[in-house]
């Protein structure tokens, strides 16, 4: 009796155990993907059923140790896939692929409880993406704060645009700067918001853009470094961070992203946008290719299996814009691939970039030459375009990319030893403030506000008499409310006063309804910093204004 048992339909036994795989027999009506407990129903041994063969099922162990393990154990199935708890109350967590909360001794235990009891949904991170009919093109567009980006190379709600690069080459931090920059929207913009949930100790978050950062097989120190650095920066109340280390299982590994869209789709069909980055998909498929070679499946290029594009495919397609019907949320995905030496070509990231909607290409060369973040404009592209942008980015952008361009032909010319003349001069100069201002610290981004405020007044040419290394200075002094107070006329003062009503302003017009009222301050102010400033900084190299250069932009 005891082997009919084992040897039918819902129950297996254990018959070999390595590398945190088994080999069991029985489960003879079993699916790919199953959970499965092991010794006992709902063990803390569970796994995960990979390969159904003719006389035998590979398992990969999920959750607990591999030592608890005996041969002729007992295995149960539970007839359903991996399930992941998810809710409001997720955000502000690090987690594993699973769930469970890996930062709970930070918590108050009543917060905690009260939290764990929000989140009584449960959710499956392999589903089937959504369909055409159900979704909408791409047309909000999601503010990274990282100039080069919101001018070139714009990113829309439910697209997918890969960031690609060597080692080193700042695509983390890119990355980090860009959920960082997700606090203007979510705690400043929506304040009123912010306060009302916290009156009325409501879970509802309007207006919220959550965010869900995948670290696949990362050291735990760096973990715990994004979490301080996303704690100091306000963004941790938005922010859920799906964690595996590089010590653990592989099939964990391979499923951290899974998880992490699944979270982001949850908070899409309640009608949020969520913004979900995985860092990175290489690492995901080394765990696939690991995890694919100790099931003895037929090693294809590069050892990958041949399904690899399809591990990436439907992680991606499930990223999109919903349409009105189906609540007009939006999935934006930000995957990270590594490349070595530049080389573009191998399969991965051939590969995704053949899914994604676009790719952000980091040099490691801009890199050396001390430009941050290193985007190579020439290699980045994103296909959705100024579908995505504000109008009144779209009408700078445009002005802007057409100086670029110029600035490149020229550039080359004059590298090359042609003579030029002053209005070939006048572009070069333009080009080379455009890179300037182009150049950002790690994890400091800008309000659309300072970038339309910039990037118009230098397409109007009222800051070509600047020197380029003087040019921060100009608008940080410009920005500046303490600075203005002194200068500032009272038909211009609303603009520094109502920073972020202004900015609310932006996002609905186009660049003509503000382009008299720009006229008038960039003239005034022009006038203020080329009789007042502009000559202490030729002749004082000491001047205080100097170290003015160090204010950041209010």
């Amino acid at each position: 009796m005891y082997n009919n048992l084992v040897t039918g339909d819902t129950i297996g036994k254990v018959r070999k155990i390595f590398d945190y795989f088994v080999i069991a027999e029985g489960l003879d009506t079993a699916f790919i993907g199953e959970v499965v407990y092991f010794k006992y129903k709902n063990s803390s041994l569970k796994g995960q059923i990979l390969n159904l063969e003719r006389k035998e099922v590979k398992i990969a162990l999920l959750k607990g140790d591999q030592a608890e393990l005996e041969i002729n154990d007992l295995i149960f199935r539970t007839y359903k896939t991996v399930e992941i708890p998810v809710g409001l109350s997720i955000l502000g967590r690090i987690i594993n692929p699973l769930g469970e909360c890996l930062n709970e001794v930070e918590f108050d235990r009543y917060e905690y409880l009260y939290k764990e009891a929000m989140m009584s949904e449960l959710f499956e991170i392999e589903r089937g993406a959504a369909g055409i009919i159900e979704r909408e093109p791409v047309r909000k567009p999601l503010m990274t704060g990282i100039n080069v980006i919101d001018f070139f190379i714009p990113i829309g709600m439910g697209q997918r645009e890969l960031v690609i690069g060597d080692n080193n080459t700042g695509k983390t931090s890119l990355c980090v700067t860009i959920v960082i920059h997700q606090s203007y929207w979510n705690n400043v913009l929506n304040s009123l918001w912010r306060q009302l949930e916290n009156e009325i100790k409501t879970m509802a978050h309007y207006t919220l853009l959550p965010c869900i950062y995948v670290w696949v097989g990362s050291r735990r120190s760096e973990a715990a470094r994004l979490k301080n650095l996303f704690k100091i920066s306000n963004a941790l109340n938005y922010t859920t961070i799906v964690f595996t280390a590089a010590d653990q299982p592989a099939s964990l590994q391979y499923l951290a992203p899974y998880s992490g869209v699944s979270i982001g789709e949850w908070f899409r069909d309640k009608g949020h946008d969520s913004l979900v980055v995985y860092d990175d998909l290489s690492q995901q498929a080394v765990a696939y290719r690991q995890m694919s070679l100790i099931l003895r499946r037929p090693p294809g290029r590069e050892a990958y299996p041949g399904d690899i594009f399809y591990v990436h495919s439907r992680l991606l397609e499930r990223a999109g814009q919903m349409n009105k019907n189906k609540g007009g949320g939006s999935v934006t995905a930000l995957p990270i691939v590594e490349t070595k030496a530049g080389d573009i070509s191998s399969y991965i990231p051939t590969n995704v970039i053949s899914i994604t909607d676009g790719q952000v290409f980091l040099s490691l060369e801009l890199i050396n030459k001390g430009i941050r973040p290193s985007v190579s404009i020439g290699l980045s592209v994103s296909r959705v375009g100024s579908a995505a942008q504000y109008p009144i980015m779209s009408n700078i952008s445009k002005k802007l990319k057409a100086d670029y361009a110029l600035y490149n032909t020229y550039a080359g010319v004059q590298k090359m030893g042609g003579s030029v003349d002053e209005a070939i001069k006048a572009y070069i100069v333009r080009g080379d403030k455009i890179i300037d201002l182009f150049k950002q610290p790690n994890y400091q981004s800008y309000k659309l506000y300072n970038q339309v405020i910039m990037f118009s007044s230098l397409i109007n040419g009222f800051v070509d008499f600047i020197d380029t290394k003087y040019i921060k200075l100009y608008f940080t002094l410009k920005l500046n409310k303490l600075v203005a107070s002194k200068y500032i006329k009272a038909d211009e003062a609303h603009y520094l006063i109502y920073q972020n009503e202004i900015e609310a302003l932006f996002r609905s017009e186009n660049l003509d309804f503000f382009q008299e009222d720009f006229k008038r301050w960039d003239t005034s102010f022009k006038n203020f910093f080329y009789k007042n400033i502009y000559p202490r900084l030729i002749v004082d190299k000491n001047d205080k204004y100097l170290k003015m250069m160090k204010i950041q932009y209010s």
